[in-house]
């Protein structure tokens, strides 16, 4: 997961086709990848939990919140499965998932340092 949000950072569209099943992976990924690439800056990773996917797994099941700005920030709230075979992780699928907020004391997740009472919290 941590190396497919680098390469989403870094804008490394092979990397992420690699890491791709097969199984899932469609003609216009590599398009895809780059539109998404171009108009948007991923800038925080936050792991909500996770779920198998030791080295003794099989399968894995991550909960994250990619934070990116685009020009606003935003977040992509995902439950992704990943797959191991011949000892490397592959991405399946994700599910979107609603917003998430951390606690009203908590770091806001769009990275701004202010607390998130005090940021994406108001009320």
């Amino acid at each position: 997961m941590r190396s497919r949000f680098t390469a989403f950072c870094k804008g490394n569209v092979d990397y992420l086709i690699a890491t791709h099943h097969s199984s899932k992976r469609k003609f216009d990924d590599r398009l895809r990848l780059r539109q998404t690439l171009k108009n948007t800056r991923w800038i925080n990773l936050i792991i909500v939990s996770k779920h198998q996917g030791r080295s003794q797994d099989k399968t894995g099941t991550v909960e994250f919140v990619a934070v990116y700005r685009d020009p606003q920030p935003g977040q992509l709230h995902e439950r992704s499965s990943f797959i191991k075979q011949t000892d490397r992780w592959f991405y399946l699928d994700g599910k979107l998932l609603p917003d998430w907020e951390p606690k009203r004391h908590e770091a806001c997740w769009c990275n701004s340092g202010k607390k998130f009472k005090q940021c994406h919290g108001k009320k």
